[in-house]
Protein backbone atom coordinates (compact mmCIF):
# COMPACT_ATOMS: atom_id res chain seq x y z
CA UNK A 1 0.00 0.00 0.00
CA UNK A 2 1.32 3.48 -0.63
CA UNK A 3 0.93 5.97 1.61
CA UNK A 4 3.60 8.13 1.42
CA UNK A 5 2.61 12.01 1.22
CA UNK A 6 4.99 12.54 -1.75
CA UNK A 7 2.74 10.25 -3.62
CA UNK A 8 0.16 12.46 -3.33
CA UNK A 9 1.70 15.84 -3.55
CA UNK A 10 3.29 14.87 -6.76
CA UNK A 11 0.49 13.95 -8.18
CA UNK A 12 -0.57 17.27 -7.17
CA UNK A 13 1.99 19.04 -9.09
CA UNK A 14 0.97 17.28 -11.90
CA UNK A 15 -2.58 17.74 -11.99
CA UNK A 16 -1.95 21.41 -11.16
CA UNK A 17 0.19 22.42 -13.25
CA UNK A 18 -1.77 24.56 -15.46
CA UNK A 19 -4.92 25.34 -15.66
CA UNK A 20 -8.22 22.63 -16.65
CA UNK A 21 -10.86 24.92 -18.07
CA UNK A 22 -12.97 22.20 -19.92
CA UNK A 23 -11.87 21.04 -23.54
CA UNK A 24 -8.65 22.68 -23.02
CA UNK A 25 -5.54 20.85 -23.37
CA UNK A 26 -4.11 19.98 -19.34
CA UNK A 27 -7.71 19.35 -18.79
CA UNK A 28 -7.59 16.40 -21.39
CA UNK A 29 -4.20 15.38 -20.26
CA UNK A 30 -5.68 15.12 -16.88
CA UNK A 31 -8.93 13.18 -17.91
CA UNK A 32 -6.82 10.95 -19.69
CA UNK A 33 -4.02 9.96 -16.62
CA UNK A 34 -7.21 9.54 -14.38
CA UNK A 35 -9.19 6.67 -16.77
CA UNK A 36 -5.46 5.15 -17.49
CA UNK A 37 -5.23 5.36 -13.42
CA UNK A 38 -8.20 4.06 -12.84
CA UNK A 39 -7.81 1.35 -15.38
CA UNK A 40 -4.57 -0.02 -13.63
CA UNK A 41 -6.47 -1.00 -10.22
CA UNK A 42 -9.46 -2.28 -11.46
CA UNK A 43 -10.93 -0.55 -14.17
CA UNK A 44 -13.82 2.81 -14.26
CA UNK A 45 -16.90 3.47 -15.97
CA UNK A 46 -17.74 6.94 -17.77
CA UNK A 47 -20.93 9.02 -19.02
CA UNK A 48 -20.09 12.33 -21.37
CA UNK A 49 -22.12 15.24 -21.98
CA UNK A 50 -22.04 18.61 -23.54
CA UNK A 51 -21.91 22.35 -22.50
CA UNK A 52 -21.65 25.60 -24.04
CA UNK A 53 -19.94 28.06 -22.16
CA UNK A 54 -18.52 31.84 -22.74
CA UNK A 55 -15.07 31.49 -22.34
CA UNK A 56 -13.39 34.71 -20.93
CA UNK A 57 -10.82 36.23 -23.70
CA UNK A 58 -10.21 39.67 -21.84
CA UNK A 59 -11.43 43.22 -21.41
CA UNK A 60 -10.64 46.39 -19.09
CA UNK A 61 -12.33 49.01 -17.09
CA UNK A 62 -11.95 52.88 -18.24
CA UNK A 63 -12.23 55.57 -15.89
CA UNK A 64 -11.02 59.00 -17.26
CA UNK A 65 -7.60 58.34 -18.92
CA UNK A 66 -7.07 55.50 -16.99
CA UNK A 67 -7.77 51.90 -17.65
CA UNK A 68 -7.40 48.77 -15.96
CA UNK A 69 -6.83 44.93 -16.89
CA UNK A 70 -9.80 42.91 -16.38
CA UNK A 71 -10.95 39.45 -16.60
CA UNK A 72 -14.54 38.77 -17.88
CA UNK A 73 -16.51 35.90 -15.65
CA UNK A 74 -17.52 33.17 -17.41
CA UNK A 75 -20.80 33.13 -19.31
CA UNK A 76 -20.55 36.98 -18.97
CA UNK A 77 -22.16 38.41 -22.38
CA UNK A 78 -19.00 40.18 -24.45
CA UNK A 79 -19.99 43.84 -24.39
CA UNK A 80 -19.14 47.58 -24.31
CA UNK A 81 -21.33 49.35 -22.08
CA UNK A 82 -20.56 52.69 -19.96
CA UNK A 83 -22.36 54.20 -16.94
CA UNK A 84 -22.56 56.12 -13.82
CA UNK A 85 -20.33 53.73 -11.29
CA UNK A 86 -22.49 53.19 -7.88
CA UNK A 87 -21.05 51.02 -5.43
CA UNK A 88 -23.23 48.17 -4.03
CA UNK A 89 -21.24 46.34 -1.21
CA UNK A 90 -21.43 42.52 -1.75
CA UNK A 91 -24.82 43.21 -3.46
CA UNK A 92 -26.76 41.90 -0.61
CA UNK A 93 -30.97 42.84 -1.28
CA UNK A 94 -30.39 44.92 2.31
CA UNK A 95 -27.84 46.86 0.64
CA UNK A 96 -29.13 47.64 -2.29
CA UNK A 97 -32.63 49.17 -0.90
CA UNK A 98 -33.30 52.67 -1.59
CA UNK A 99 -30.04 52.99 -4.36
CA UNK A 100 -31.14 53.78 -8.03
CA UNK A 101 -29.20 51.62 -10.28
CA UNK A 102 -31.08 51.92 -13.36
CA UNK A 103 -28.43 52.56 -16.60
CA UNK A 104 -25.39 52.51 -13.95
CA UNK A 105 -22.40 50.73 -13.01
CA UNK A 106 -22.41 48.42 -10.31
CA UNK A 107 -19.40 47.73 -8.16
CA UNK A 108 -19.44 44.86 -5.99
CA UNK A 109 -17.49 42.48 -3.66
CA UNK A 110 -17.35 38.96 -3.94
CA UNK A 111 -18.87 36.68 -0.78
CA UNK A 112 -21.92 36.37 1.44
CA UNK A 113 -24.00 34.57 -1.69
CA UNK A 114 -23.40 33.45 -4.50
CA UNK A 115 -22.74 35.65 -7.35
CA UNK A 116 -25.31 35.01 -9.51
CA UNK A 117 -28.15 35.52 -7.15
CA UNK A 118 -26.55 39.18 -6.84
CA UNK A 119 -26.44 39.31 -10.66
CA UNK A 120 -30.17 38.49 -10.89
CA UNK A 121 -30.87 41.26 -8.32
CA UNK A 122 -29.50 43.96 -10.19
CA UNK A 123 -30.15 43.18 -13.23
CA UNK A 124 -33.98 43.54 -11.73
CA UNK A 125 -32.77 46.56 -10.57
CA UNK A 126 -31.91 48.14 -13.86
CA UNK A 127 -27.73 48.16 -14.33
CA UNK A 128 -26.01 47.76 -17.13
CA UNK A 129 -22.84 45.71 -16.12
CA UNK A 130 -20.85 45.03 -12.70
CA UNK A 131 -17.42 45.50 -11.81
CA UNK A 132 -16.30 42.77 -8.89
CA UNK A 133 -13.74 41.93 -7.23
CA UNK A 134 -12.88 40.00 -4.27
CA UNK A 135 -10.82 42.06 -1.08
CA UNK A 136 -9.07 39.04 0.61
CA UNK A 137 -5.69 39.06 -1.56
CA UNK A 138 -4.58 41.51 -4.34
CA UNK A 139 -5.44 39.32 -7.57
CA UNK A 140 -7.97 39.06 -10.10
CA UNK A 141 -10.55 36.69 -9.03
CA UNK A 142 -12.23 34.23 -11.43
CA UNK A 143 -15.93 33.55 -11.64
CA UNK A 144 -18.80 32.59 -13.15
CA UNK A 145 -21.84 35.01 -14.80
CA UNK A 146 -25.91 34.28 -14.85
CA UNK A 147 -25.16 35.68 -18.51
CA UNK A 148 -27.22 38.50 -17.57
CA UNK A 149 -24.94 41.51 -17.41
CA UNK A 150 -21.44 41.93 -18.82
CA UNK A 151 -19.06 41.57 -15.75
CA UNK A 152 -15.81 41.71 -14.99
CA UNK A 153 -13.14 41.21 -12.33
CA UNK A 154 -10.59 43.52 -11.42
CA UNK A 155 -7.51 43.47 -8.90
CA UNK A 156 -8.65 44.93 -5.40
CA UNK A 157 -6.18 47.43 -5.60
CA UNK A 158 -7.66 48.88 -8.90
CA UNK A 159 -10.92 48.75 -7.59
CA UNK A 160 -9.91 50.84 -4.56
CA UNK A 161 -9.39 53.66 -7.57
CA UNK A 162 -12.65 53.38 -8.90
CA UNK A 163 -14.54 55.84 -6.91
CA UNK A 164 -18.13 56.22 -6.72
CA UNK A 165 -20.29 58.68 -9.49
CA UNK A 166 -17.29 58.76 -11.86
CA UNK A 167 -18.03 58.04 -15.36
CA UNK A 168 -16.61 54.22 -16.58
CA UNK A 169 -16.86 52.06 -19.02
CA UNK A 170 -16.23 48.37 -19.11
CA UNK A 171 -15.56 45.81 -21.90
CA UNK A 172 -16.28 42.07 -21.62
CA UNK A 173 -14.88 40.19 -24.52
CA UNK A 174 -16.16 36.15 -24.02
CA UNK A 175 -15.91 33.31 -27.04
CA UNK A 176 -18.64 30.70 -27.08
CA UNK A 177 -17.37 27.26 -26.91
CA UNK A 178 -18.86 23.98 -26.66
CA UNK A 179 -17.23 22.17 -24.44
CA UNK A 180 -17.03 17.93 -24.30
CA UNK A 181 -17.57 16.91 -20.09
CA UNK A 182 -16.95 13.43 -18.57
CA UNK A 183 -17.23 12.29 -15.31
CA UNK A 184 -15.18 9.05 -14.51
CA UNK A 185 -15.43 6.78 -11.33
CA UNK A 186 -14.59 3.39 -9.73
CA UNK A 187 -17.14 0.99 -7.41
CA UNK A 188 -15.67 -1.58 -5.18
CA UNK A 189 -17.56 -4.10 -2.55
CA UNK A 190 -21.40 -4.57 -2.66
CA UNK A 191 -24.62 -3.48 -0.47
CA UNK A 192 -27.67 -1.22 -0.83
CA UNK A 193 -25.80 2.22 0.74
CA UNK A 194 -23.64 4.31 -1.20
CA UNK A 195 -20.62 6.14 0.11
CA UNK A 196 -19.84 8.14 -2.54
CA UNK A 197 -16.73 10.58 -2.49
CA UNK A 198 -16.35 13.33 -4.76
CA UNK A 199 -13.73 15.55 -6.69
CA UNK A 200 -14.48 17.74 -9.50
CA UNK A 201 -11.20 17.81 -11.62
CA UNK A 202 -11.63 21.53 -13.61
CA UNK A 203 -10.83 24.92 -13.12
CA UNK A 204 -12.07 28.24 -13.42
CA UNK A 205 -10.17 30.00 -16.48
CA UNK A 206 -6.74 31.61 -15.14
CA UNK A 207 -6.39 29.28 -11.88
CA UNK A 208 -3.92 26.16 -11.85
CA UNK A 209 -6.13 25.16 -9.13
CA UNK A 210 -3.81 23.10 -6.41
CA UNK A 211 -6.36 22.89 -3.82
CA UNK A 212 -9.54 23.95 -5.92
CA UNK A 213 -8.88 20.80 -6.60
CA UNK A 214 -6.05 19.22 -7.74
CA UNK A 215 -5.27 17.98 -4.14
CA UNK A 216 -8.70 16.71 -3.77
CA UNK A 217 -8.63 14.64 -6.95
CA UNK A 218 -4.85 12.92 -5.86
CA UNK A 219 -6.24 12.54 -2.26
CA UNK A 220 -9.22 10.07 -3.94
CA UNK A 221 -6.68 8.54 -6.18
CA UNK A 222 -4.24 7.66 -3.26
CA UNK A 223 -7.58 6.49 -1.28
CA UNK A 224 -8.38 4.35 -4.58
CA UNK A 225 -5.34 2.63 -4.71
CA UNK A 226 -4.86 1.68 -0.64
CA UNK A 227 -8.97 1.74 0.60
CA UNK A 228 -11.08 -1.21 0.38
CA UNK A 229 -14.97 -0.29 0.76
CA UNK A 230 -15.81 -0.94 4.41
CA UNK A 231 -17.90 -3.68 4.54
CA UNK A 232 -21.57 -4.08 3.57
CA UNK A 233 -21.14 -1.07 1.35
CA UNK A 234 -20.43 0.19 -1.86
CA UNK A 235 -17.42 2.71 -1.86
CA UNK A 236 -18.06 4.92 -5.56
CA UNK A 237 -15.08 7.23 -5.74
CA UNK A 238 -16.21 10.05 -8.44
CA UNK A 239 -14.20 12.41 -10.67
CA UNK A 240 -16.95 14.94 -11.39
CA UNK A 241 -16.49 17.30 -14.77
CA UNK A 242 -17.70 21.07 -15.28
CA UNK A 243 -17.96 21.31 -10.96
CA UNK A 244 -16.82 25.56 -11.80
CA UNK A 245 -19.95 26.05 -14.29
CA UNK A 246 -22.89 25.39 -12.47
CA UNK A 247 -21.79 21.47 -10.88
CA UNK A 248 -22.85 20.30 -14.58
CA UNK A 249 -21.33 17.24 -14.21
CA UNK A 250 -22.25 16.30 -10.62
CA UNK A 251 -26.38 17.32 -11.84
CA UNK A 252 -26.11 14.86 -15.23
CA UNK A 253 -24.63 12.07 -13.01
CA UNK A 254 -27.73 12.74 -10.29
CA UNK A 255 -29.97 12.41 -13.02
CA UNK A 256 -28.95 9.04 -14.52
CA UNK A 257 -29.16 7.44 -11.07
CA UNK A 258 -32.29 5.71 -9.62
CA UNK A 259 -34.09 7.25 -7.20
CA UNK A 260 -34.14 3.93 -4.77
CA UNK A 261 -30.37 4.14 -4.85
CA UNK A 262 -29.86 8.15 -4.27
CA UNK A 263 -32.22 7.60 -0.91
CA UNK A 264 -29.39 5.30 0.04
CA UNK A 265 -26.22 7.45 -1.16
CA UNK A 266 -24.23 9.64 0.88
CA UNK A 267 -22.19 11.91 -0.95
CA UNK A 268 -19.00 14.00 0.08
CA UNK A 269 -17.67 16.79 -1.67
CA UNK A 270 -13.71 16.83 -0.99
CA UNK A 271 -12.90 20.39 -2.74
CA UNK A 272 -10.46 22.97 -1.82
CA UNK A 273 -9.06 20.61 1.02
CA UNK A 274 -5.29 21.30 1.53
CA UNK A 275 -5.12 24.66 2.72
CA UNK A 276 -3.69 25.15 6.58
CA UNK A 277 -7.37 25.88 7.47
CA UNK A 278 -9.17 21.93 7.08
CA UNK A 279 -13.06 22.45 7.61
CA UNK A 280 -15.97 20.52 7.63
CA UNK A 281 -19.10 22.92 6.52
CA UNK A 282 -22.14 22.94 8.16
CA UNK A 283 -24.09 25.00 5.38
CA UNK A 284 -22.70 26.11 1.92
CA UNK A 285 -24.59 28.97 -0.73
CA UNK A 286 -27.19 26.52 -0.69
CA UNK A 287 -27.87 24.73 2.55
CA UNK A 288 -27.37 22.89 5.46
CA UNK A 289 -25.42 19.64 5.24
CA UNK A 290 -26.56 16.50 7.20
CA UNK A 291 -26.92 17.02 10.58
CA UNK A 292 -25.90 13.38 12.06
CA UNK A 293 -23.17 13.32 9.21
CA UNK A 294 -21.49 15.93 10.93
CA UNK A 295 -21.69 14.51 14.19
CA UNK A 296 -19.83 11.38 13.01
CA UNK A 297 -17.35 14.05 11.59
CA UNK A 298 -17.48 15.52 14.61
CA UNK A 299 -16.56 11.99 16.84
CA UNK A 300 -13.81 10.61 14.36
CA UNK A 301 -12.06 14.05 14.22
CA UNK A 302 -12.43 13.86 18.65
CA UNK A 303 -11.07 10.48 18.08
CA UNK A 304 -8.26 11.31 16.09
CA UNK A 305 -7.36 14.29 18.08
CA UNK A 306 -7.76 16.30 14.36
CA UNK A 307 -7.96 19.78 14.59
CA UNK A 308 -10.86 20.50 11.87
CA UNK A 309 -13.26 23.55 12.22
CA UNK A 310 -16.95 23.10 11.86
CA UNK A 311 -17.76 26.33 10.22
CA UNK A 312 -20.44 27.90 7.65
CA UNK A 313 -19.83 28.70 3.99
CA UNK A 314 -22.14 31.05 2.70
CA UNK A 315 -21.49 31.62 -0.89
CA UNK A 316 -19.30 28.43 -1.83
CA UNK A 317 -21.55 25.47 -3.33
CA UNK A 318 -19.81 21.77 -4.43
CA UNK A 319 -20.73 18.23 -5.86
CA UNK A 320 -22.71 16.99 -2.58
CA UNK A 321 -25.52 19.71 -4.03
CA UNK A 322 -27.06 17.82 -6.91
CA UNK A 323 -27.33 14.89 -4.51
CA UNK A 324 -28.77 16.65 -1.50
CA UNK A 325 -31.51 17.99 -4.32
CA UNK A 326 -32.70 14.39 -5.04
CA UNK A 327 -32.42 13.34 -0.85
CA UNK A 328 -29.24 11.83 -0.46
CA UNK A 329 -27.58 12.52 2.98
CA UNK A 330 -24.57 14.73 2.16
CA UNK A 331 -21.29 16.36 3.32
CA UNK A 332 -18.51 18.84 2.54
CA UNK A 333 -14.96 18.30 3.23
CA UNK A 334 -13.14 21.73 2.80
CA UNK A 335 -10.99 24.77 3.87
CA UNK A 336 -12.67 27.56 5.69
CA UNK A 337 -11.16 30.22 5.02
CA UNK A 338 -9.54 29.93 1.92
CA UNK A 339 -8.76 33.25 0.03
CA UNK A 340 -6.97 31.96 -2.90
CA UNK A 341 -9.90 30.51 -4.51
CA UNK A 342 -10.46 31.44 -8.50
CA UNK A 343 -7.01 32.92 -8.34
CA UNK A 344 -3.84 32.34 -9.88
CA UNK A 345 -1.99 32.25 -6.61
CA UNK A 346 -3.81 29.00 -6.05
CA UNK A 347 -1.06 27.46 -7.00
CA UNK A 348 0.96 24.16 -6.22
CA UNK A 349 3.21 25.86 -3.74
CA UNK A 350 0.73 26.88 -1.33
CA UNK A 351 -0.46 23.43 -0.67
CA UNK A 352 -0.01 22.97 3.32
CA UNK A 353 1.54 19.68 3.98
CA UNK A 354 0.19 19.19 7.56
CA UNK A 355 -2.96 19.84 5.64
CA UNK A 356 -2.59 17.17 3.62
CA UNK A 357 -1.46 14.48 6.42
CA UNK A 358 -4.39 15.13 8.61
CA UNK A 359 -6.87 14.62 5.45
CA UNK A 360 -5.15 11.40 4.89
CA UNK A 361 -5.55 10.61 8.29
CA UNK A 362 -8.94 11.76 8.63
CA UNK A 363 -10.84 10.58 5.56
CA UNK A 364 -9.85 6.93 5.75
CA UNK A 365 -10.99 6.35 8.98
CA UNK A 366 -14.32 8.57 9.01
CA UNK A 367 -14.83 5.62 6.10
CA UNK A 368 -14.17 3.02 8.64
CA UNK A 369 -15.08 4.10 11.92
CA UNK A 370 -18.60 6.43 10.95
CA UNK A 371 -22.05 4.56 11.08
CA UNK A 372 -23.82 5.97 7.68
Amino acid sequence: MRRDINFVLELTRFISSAERFPSGSHHLSVRNFLKETLRGVGGFKNQTFEAILLKPIGGYVEVGLNRFSAIPYTNSPSKVVGGILTDSGYGLERELRGKNLKGKIALVREGKLPFREKEKLLHRKGALGIVVFRSDVDEIYSGISAGLLPTVSVKPSDARLLSEGSQVVIKSETKEVKVKGENIWLERGVGQKVLTLIAHYDTKPFTPGAIDNALSVALLLWLTINFEAPKGYRLRILFTDLEEYGLLGATHFVENLPTWEIIDTVAISVDTVGWRTPAILLRDGEGFCSRSLISECWEVANRLGLKIAFTEGRSGRSDHIPFRRKGARNLFLASNPFPYRHTPLDKFEIVSGEAVKLWMKFIPSLLRIAKF
